[in-house]
């Protein structure tokens, strides 16, 4: 009987006052190397909305930048190049994050660059 009651004992002893468990976890430090020219926001899939979306804006301020100009280059890639800086502005202004590149107008459908950065694009006329 006696041996029963010290096993009641000692269970009630378990129920009562759980032991406390050490956690064997330690934090976990790592170093970490950042870069700040790579581009987090290209690795983003984007939506058919959220192009369309992009494609329009970068329609939007197109259009704005060429709107009164009296002498436009014939050919569509060259106006899209001289915009190019203007439009990048302008979404930069607008809180965009993204900018009008080589990626972009490939994404977008748009052609490739006719000229290198560096010929002298800024000549639209203008009244």
């Amino acid at each position: 009987m006696e041996e029963a009651q010290a096993e009641v004992t000692a269970i009630e002893d378990a129920v009562v006052k759980p032991t406390t468990v050490k956690s064997f976890t330690s934090p976990v430090t790592a170093d970490v190397i950042v870069d700040p020219d790579v581009n987090l926001a290209a690795h983003i899939v984007l939506d058919d909305q959220e192009i369309q979306r992009r494609r329009d804006l970068v329609r939007t301020f197109f259009n704005d930048f060429w709107t009164g100009a009296y002498e436009k280059p014939a050919a569509f890639v060259e106006r899209l190049d001289q915009a190019e800086d203007y439009v990048n502005e302008r979404l930069a202004a607008s809180g965009e994050f993204w900018q009008l590149d080589a990626k972009t107008r490939t994404m977008f459908g748009l052609p490739p660059r006719a000229n290198s950065r560096n010929s002298g694009k800024n000549g639209a006329a203008r009244d």
